[in-house]
């Protein structure tokens, strides 16, 4: 997976804005104290992700169709992960200024559910997965795959790189 990024357009698709997924400026929101970080994710649209990632995607269309809604709620991070995460965006954002983290937080979101799902490094064949499922794992993002893909191979190159010990510092 490359990490190219390509210019963001924001798709057209309304979303309920959630004040506590977004901190000053459009930057994700840093935990304070000795709190562990959480981003509000779709937790729907996850589940939907792991389910492609470990092949149980059948069984997951029959039982999740049509009652696909969104469930928005807090997503534990780890604290190395999310530290990553606020820097790359931010580096993504200079080059990208409209880019908020309510649409690159998804992405982030994704990246660490398929290395916790997979625990491997991050191949086509589950990009090409997530690709085809997209529509259904983006949450509120409003990002098309061609600006989400660089975020979530930067995600899963983080992850392979971060210390596991360091994952739950």
């Amino acid at each position: 997976m490359s990490a190219s990024v390509h210019q963001f357009v924001p798709s057209p698709r309304p979303r309920a804005r959630d004040p506590r997924a977004v901190g000053a400026a459009g930057l994700p929101p840093q935990a304070g104290g000795g709190d562990r970080p959480n981003w509000f994710v779709d937790l729907a649209g996850l589940a939907h992700c792991r389910a492609v990632l470990l092949g149980h995607q059948d069984q997951l269309e029959l039982h999740v169709l049509g009652r696909r809604g969104m469930q928005l709620a807090p997503m534990d991070v780890p604290p190395a992960y999310d530290r990553f995460c606020h820097t790359h965006f931010a580096s993504v954002r200079r080059l990208h200024p409209t880019l908020e983290w309510i649409d690159a937080c998804p992405a982030y979101a994704i990246a660490l559910a398929a290395h916790a799902a997979l625990c491997v490094s991050f191949d086509e064949a589950q990009e090409r997965l997530l690709e085809r499922h997209w529509d259904r794992i983006r949450g509120e993002s409003r990002l098309g795959w061609t600006q989400a893909r660089p975020l979530i191979a930067a995600g899963c190159s983080a992850l392979d790189r971060i210390d596991p010990l360091a994952m739950h510092r």
